[in-house]
């Protein structure tokens, strides 16, 4: 558990287009989301300027990433911690083969000043249907 110093995502998954829960299937190509539920300590939270989120979505069936996407917002100092939900939109289009197995990996990094807090998740592996 992450202290009051700290920036940690709590989950992250994949979610099918304008749902709510955790996919554990996703049709070949189509859209999706990826939600990435994240919290900073009361401490980090009253100094912080920006943060920045990271997803890369990856074939473990071949070994490859198929895309990755780099969001930033800016933050304003508050003297409570933090609970929010990113959604990170992953366009149709992609390609993976039926029964591979994908995951998701997001980085986030809160920047206070000079200095930068990092946290890493994956989610749990879904499968890519025909």
């Amino acid at each position: 558990m992450s202290g009051t110093w700290d920036a940690s995502i709590i989950s992250t998954y994949a979610v099918r287009d304008g749902e709510s829960f955790a996919a554990d299937t996703v049709r070949n190509g189509d859209a999706f989301e990826v939600v990435a539920n994240i919290r900073i300590g009361r401490n980090l939270m009253q100094f912080v300027d920006r943060c920045e989120l990271f997803v890369s979505v990856r074939n473990l069936s071949e070994s490859n990433t198929f895309t990755r996407q780099h969001h930033s917002y800016d933050l304003a100092p508050q003297k409570v911690a933090l609970h929010q939900q990113f959604r990170v939109k992953i366009a149709q289009g992609w390609h993976a083969n039926e029964g591979d197995a994908v995951e998701v990996i997001t980085t986030f990094k809160v920047t206070s000043g000079i200095n930068h807090d990092h946290t890493l998740a994956r989610s749990e592996p879904f499968i890519v249907t025909a």
